[in-house]
């Protein structure tokens, strides 16, 4: 009789045990969750203000082009030279 005391007794302690780590366990699943979806949204939040910015600027270098397309030609034409000439030597 003690034999089954003890026995109904580790198991009751061994299913308390369970269903603490199974708590535990889905709170650390709904805590990483959370966090999935704070990294989701900031990396969103992030992509659209990038988005903004690139649009910004090509808007930008395109007027500059429009206003001065001479100097936009002798701007690029002076980086390809350099750029030639770095690869003619190598």
């Amino acid at each position: 009789m003690d034999k089954n005391r003890i026995q109904d007794g580790a198991a009751s302690v061994a299913g308390e045990i369970e269903s603490a780590v199974g708590a535990l366990a889905g709170e650390a699943k709904s805590q990483m969750e959370d966090l999935a979806s704070q990294a989701t949204a900031t990396a969103e939040r992030a992509y659209g203000e990038a988005r903004h910015q690139v649009r910004g600027a090509a808007a930008a270098a395109t007027d500059s082009v429009q206003q001065q397309p001479l100097v936009t030609l002798l701007a690029v034409g002076l980086v390809c030279g350099a750029v030639g000439f770095l690869l003619a030597r190598h």
